[in-house]
């Protein structure tokens, strides 16, 4: 098969348009591609955690005590703040007659109103940052000799955001 004088300039134009053609196909993709992605600096969501608290001294009927948190950064890569604390649950682990549990559990309320506003930004795979919760746990003031020596513990739910 010849190719004419005619058909040369043809057949190169039309070869020299695809190749622009999918060069420039190669571009907009590649541009699409990077402006659908994250921008740098967003925040990105972390599932929430529950941490268990620690509570200092024994609380007498009517009584409020702190509860510290120990935080912690888990990932390698990335630092998190810390975004909401809310109560969890109280769980009675000793108490003198065991039937007691459900009534003295009644007893305990959980409050965050006393959290410290400066909520931390935790460094990457930063271990053991203690929180500190104000006045978080109550002990009714009608509470009666059933809950006396019980022992328990607190839980709460952290949400974390990721930062760069």
């Amino acid at each position: 098969m010849r190719i004419t004088k005619k058909a040369r300039p043809v057949i190169v134009l039309a070869i020299t348009g695809t190749v622009l053609g999918l060069s420039g196909f190669a571009i907009a993709s590649f541009v699409q591609d990077s402006t659908a992605g994250g921008v740098a600096g967003s925040a990105e969501a972390m599932s929430p955690a529950t941490v268990t608290g620690a509570q200092t001294g024994v609380l007498l009927p009517g009584e409020k005590g702190y509860v510290i948190l120990t935080l912690s950064n888990p990932n390698a890569n990335v630092k998190i703040k810390l975004v909401s604390v809310t109560a969890g649950q109280v769980v009675i682990d000793t108490v003198v007659n065991e039937t007691d549990k459900p009534y003295c559990q009644g007893q305990l309320e959980l409050s965050t109103t006393g959290a410290d506003p400066l909520q931390p930004t935790l460094a990457v795979s930063e271990a053991n940052f203690p929180y500190k919760l104000t006045d978080a746990v109550t002990l009714k003031p009608d509470t009666d000799i059933r809950c006396q020596a019980m022992t328990y513990h607190t839980t709460w739910i952290t949400q974390f955001q990721a930062v760069r």
